[in-house]
């Protein structure tokens, strides 16, 4: 490891430690998720630990009515980061000429890019280049982003933000810095450090591409069509559709195991209308641009 990867991982370190409230906090909250896919023996436990560890700790906590089993039914806290949501909370609209959201979670940032690039919160200013990595970033000049930050609360899955097809997408190693909004540093830029998937896909409003963020605590990002595509974090790895896959506005396409950030570019056109604003709750398949019909 070299002198600059070094001081990263110092800076991770002492990220989460402070987050935590200090090293023997960090260290239990590191164990918590060390022990998260561990199966919970008893639906009345399960209750128990879902509505302490949820409810207590990220009021309002979960909205059981909308979750597709009842919380009893999950055997682990995994498996309730992961869950699925019942299709009448996640209404997905047809055919409209909008850009939806790819998950839960709330805004970020969101703007146009602009010689390419984009800001984010505290005024961190990254390029295309930087952030998509092996990516072809030209097409995107003149396009619109938007940054979801998912809290623990926040259901887990990613899904295709319209319709098109899947063309392919990029593991890109890095650090695990944190990407919580209060906790961004300019001299260690999460989005460009950490470790990220690239997934490129083709619609009928132009190319569109979202990027899920690893954060601390965040190691295992998955696709339920492609389970066996898992790299580690030290791996560059690129998995190709050849054709391309097609993929319907809100379909199920990648599953955060803990909570991160997805950022979302999205395709320039004129008269584009933003429908969101930075510090707004949203939900995935909500629609976050307009393109004009």
């Amino acid at each position: 490891m070299d002198q600059q990867a070094r001081r990263i991982k110092r800076e991770e370190a002492r990220q989460a430690r402070h987050i935590h409230g200090g090293l023997l906090k960090f260290w239990v909250a590191l164990l918590g998720i060390k022990l998260s896919r561990l199966r919970i023996p008893s639906r009345r436990l399960r209750l128990l630990v879902y509505r302490n560890v949820f409810g207590k700790k990220y009021p309002p906590g979960l909205n059981e009515q909308e979750v597709e089993k009842s919380l009893a039914e999950y055997p682990s806290l995994n498996a309730v980061f992961t869950r699925g949501i019942k299709p009448e909370f996640r209404p997905i609209s047809a055919g409209t000429p909008q850009v939806l959201s790819p998950c839960d979670g709330t805004i970020q940032d969101v703007g146009r890019i602009e010689q390419g690039r984009l800001l984010t919160v505290k005024g961190i200013e990254y390029s295309l280049d930087t952030l998509l990595r092996f990516t072809d970033t030209t097409s995107f000049e003149g396009g619109h982003y938007a940054i979801v930050f998912l809290s623990p609360i926040d259901c887990h899955r990613v899904f295709s933000p319209q319709d098109g097809h899947l063309e392919e997408v990029i593991h890109v190693p890095g650090f695990r810095l944190l990407v919580h909004p209060t906790s961004q540093r300019p001299e260690y830029p999460p989005y460009s450090l950490n470790e990220r998937m690239v997934f490129r896909l083709s619609t009928s409003l132009g190319p569109c591409v979202f990027v899920m963020v690893a954060g601390w605590g965040v190691g295992n990002i998955t696709l339920p069509a492609v389970p066996n595509f898992q790299p580690g974090s030290k791996q560059a790895l690129r998995k190709v559709w050849a054709p391309p896959a097609p993929v319907r506005r809100g379909e199920w396409v990648a599953t955060f195991e803990l909570g991160s950030t997805v950022v979302l570019l999205a395709p320039p056109a004129a008269n584009v209308c933003s429908l969101i604003h930075p510090n707004q709750k949203v939900l995935y398949g909500q629609p976050l641009f307009t393109y004009p019909g």
